[in-house]
């Protein structure tokens, strides 16, 4: 019999699977999903217990994943900045939406 082919990833994207089940991502993720844009410190006021350092370092990973985006505010464009979704954040936060779901249930 001859060997079989060694076992593949079914899911290719670690990296985003690392980054999206870090503590807070998720939380991050949903919070943008449904509120839309967000600066830094209502981000953080929505989410009491994490602190400044790992709230920006969860925003940094998502941003290298592509699932997050700075962009300028309109009140300020040089000096604020805004977190959002891009449109591969927002396809996972449609995603996450059943297992939210199914969390507040249990």
């Amino acid at each position: 019999m001859p060997p079989s082919p060694p076992l593949e990833c079914p899911c290719p994207p670690i990296g985003v699977i690392d980054v999206v089940g870090k503590k807070w991502a998720i939380c991050v993720i949903t919070l943008l999903g449904s509120h839309g844009p967000q600066r830094f410190g209502p981000i953080q006021r929505s989410l009491p217990r994490v602190s400044p350092a790992t709230l920006t370092g969860t925003l940094r990973a998502l941003e290298r994943e592509g699932l997050v985006q700075r962009v300028p505010a309109a009140t300020s464009p040089r000096t604020l900045r805004n977190y959002r979704l891009t449109s591969r954040g927002m396809a996972l936060y449609r995603h996450l939406l059943p297992l939210a779901s199914w969390l507040r249930q249990a």
